[in-house]
């Protein structure tokens, strides 16, 4: 009886397990996920006055004497990492 108890506690704790390692990396691909560009709207590197001419995932920063669309920065990967 004692057996079956531990048997059946370590397969709940695997499959915790298991399920938690295939769910993180699935969640961290969808944060860096291509957001498509609005026609209507400036690019990367073009001149702005306010943050809403830009793209929804850029920013109207200062480049200077003029404002220009700017991507945010892309997230550092940790050591060891090969892409």
């Amino acid at each position: 009886m004692n057996q079956h108890k531990i048997k059946f506690i370590l397969l709940i704790c695997l499959a915790l397990v298991t399920s938690v390692a295939y769910a993180g990396p699935e969640a961290k691909m969808k944060s860096e996920a291509y957001l498509p560009n609005d026609p209507n709207k400036k690019k990367a590197g073009e001149e702005c006055k306010s943050s809403d001419e830009c793209q929804k995932h850029q920013e109207c920063k200062s480049d200077g004497e003029k404002n220009v669309c700017t991507e945010p920065p892309r997230s550092k990967l940790p050591p060891g990492v090969v892409t």
